[in-house]
């Protein structure tokens, strides 16, 4: 099939399957043609022409934050410190597996969000590579002030934004909208108001429906607005668009074969050249002949020589699969952060003050040379009541999320009728 020119083809995550979307940011994208395809390498049947790739959210982490300035050249290296600090910054040789987005700017402040991309695995990425990646929610037109919620690739996701800005997006637990579903995003808006990023806490939740069997049921809705305690209604999803400009993400491999290309189209003008030189000596001087065939020789033994660099890729793939421990979705310091939380007893009044939470998650050297991950969780806190701290310590042994670490629970210290507690949490090598 082929497409007008100047016109986009869009690679979007459908409610169950990927979707190839055909337009302009002018006219607008309309739909070419769906799969039920869980993996972008079996999408085919694209129009001709590049594409641009709209990055699903299970692949990616949104961290957003606050910073006391305006200056642009100042985010960069803020919104780099930030994921640094979260332990989550992708290495500089694995390709653009970070970027960030400005939400809004006021007085001397900027939100933003700061993007990671997990290293693609096998299907991930589409046969033909994508001109530009950009994230989903950036590609739909997200309801200012609402909650929306929608499925992608079979899994429940939910976003906050306005138009093509995103604040914040996540995966929600399980195949289905339940209480827990609620609870989360409820969640997720307490912990974006204690950063100072929302000005109003959003009360309403829209869920984007497809018309296909992958929409909410009535029960889901229902029970997904008795856990986030606020309305819930439904609506036909709308139509994407592409940002301009789009992302920066860019996935190893991909930029690995962009420079391979350019080398070699680099290679095929130098060939190229010495061709016209070779026989623009042939016709001035006969006695030069043998001369440039040595030189054309030389030439083509060199162009086969370079050709070994070309294994070089299969190294660059192997470097995901080593970078495996460090991109594991359930040790993210966020993820494991936010169930920490999740174990405070859950009473109308604070009982419990963490003062400190800390969680590593980044590899090391054990005393006998062997390279290890080292993950662990340190919780400090206080609180009036005895009893209260008992119920914490218990529910984060009880946490399923939690189950991998051990934990060490000392016995509380009391000091001017306030007690204070230190937990540690360790996963066994």
């Amino acid at each position: 099939m082929s497409a007008k020119k100047g016109d986009l083809t869009l690679l979007l995550p459908g409610a169950g399957g990927w979707e190839i979307w055909k337009g302009t940011a002018v006219t607008g994208f309309s739909l070419n043609s769906e799969t039920d395809h869980q993996r972008a390498l079996d999408v085919t049947g694209y129009p001709s022409g590049p594409i641009q790739m709209a990055l699903p959210v299970r692949q990616l982490a949104a961290m957003p934050f606050k910073a006391q300035t305006t200056d642009l050249d100042l985010l960069d290296d803020l919104a780099a410190m930030h994921l640094e600090k979260n332990g989550v910054r992708p290495e500089l040789d694995n390709g653009t597996l970070a970027d960030h987005f400005i939400y809004s700017q006021e007085a001397e402040e900027t939100s933003l969000t700061a993007v990671v991309l997990n290293a693609p695995r096998e299907g991930d990425l589409p046969r033909r590579s994508p001109e530009a990646f950009d994230l989903s929610p950036r590609c739909l037109p997200l309801p200012s002030g609402k909650v929306v919620v929608w499925k992608e690739l079979s899994r429940w996701v939910f976003a906050l934004g306005s138009g093509e800005k995103a604040l914040y997006f996540q995966c929600l637990p399980g195949e289905r909208l339940d209480e827990r579903a609620g609870k989360d995003i409820k969640l997720s808006l307490a912990q974006l108001g204690l950063q100072g990023l929302l000005s109003e806490t959003p009360e309403e939740i829209i869920v984007w429906t497809s018309g296909g069997v992958e929409d909410a049921r009535p029960e889901e809705v229902e029970a997904l607005a008795r856990g986030f305690n606020g309305s819930v209604n439904t609506s036909p999803k709308p139509h994407p668009h592409w940002p301009v400009p789009p992302s920066k993400l860019l996935p190893e491999d991909v930029r690995a074969e962009r420079v391979e290309k350019a080398a070699k189209r680099t290679r095929n003008l130098a060939i190229g050249a010495l061709a016209l030189c070779y026989l623009g000596v042939v016709g001035y001087l006969y006695t030069s002949i043998q001369k440039s065939e040595k030189r054309a020789v030389a030439v083509e033994r060199e162009v086969e020589s370079t050709k070994e660099e070309t294994g070089n890729l299969l190294t660059v793939l192997n470097k995901w699969d080593e970078l495996t421990p460090v991109v594991e979705g359930e040790f993210y310091p966020y993820e494991v952060y936010y169930q920490v939380v999740r174990c405070l007893p859950n009473t109308p009044e604070r009982k419990i003050r963490l003062s400190l939470a800390t969680v590593v998650n980044q590899p090391k050297i054990s005393p006998e040379g062997v390279a290890i991950m080292d993950r662990r969780i340190v919780v400090n806190g206080q609180a009036t009541d005895t009893s209260d701290i008992a119920k914490f310590a218990i529910a984060l042994k009880a946490s399923e999320e939690l189950s991998e670490f051990q934990w060490n629970m000392p016995e509380s210290q009391t000091k001017k009728g306030e007690w204070s507690f230190t937990y540690t949490a360790q996963v066994p090598q």
